[in-house]
């Protein structure tokens, strides 16, 4: 369940930073996030809008590859990585 942004609104716990629908990993990466109610907002880092998001996933953190999940600055991780899923889950309490 991705979430929206509302201005008077907590931030998610994390970002899931994609290259859209047709990113096999991306979607597995949210599907499981849903699956373990674990509140997420996702960007698309193809879209030109979200160009400085780009530069963060590539230029700061380093990554090359997506999905790019960010939990804070130190926790964070690219690919599907269904046990660093479940381990914030187990973080922030909820899942299975």
């Amino acid at each position: 369940m991705a979430t929206d942004l509302m201005p008077d609104a907590a931030p998610p716990a994390v970002t899931v930073y994609t290259t859209g629908p047709a990113g096999v990993q991306c979607m597995l990466t949210e599907s499981l996030l849903a699956d373990l109610d674990i509140p997420f907002v996702e960007c698309d880092i193809t879209r030109d809008e979200n160009g400085a998001a780009r530069d963060y996933v590539v230029g700061d953190l380093g990554y090359t590859r997506a999905p790019v999940v960010v939990v804070d600055e130190h926790d964070h991780w690219s690919g599907f990585q269904p046990d660093e899923l479940k381990r914030i889950a187990a973080r922030f309490g909820s899942g299975s």
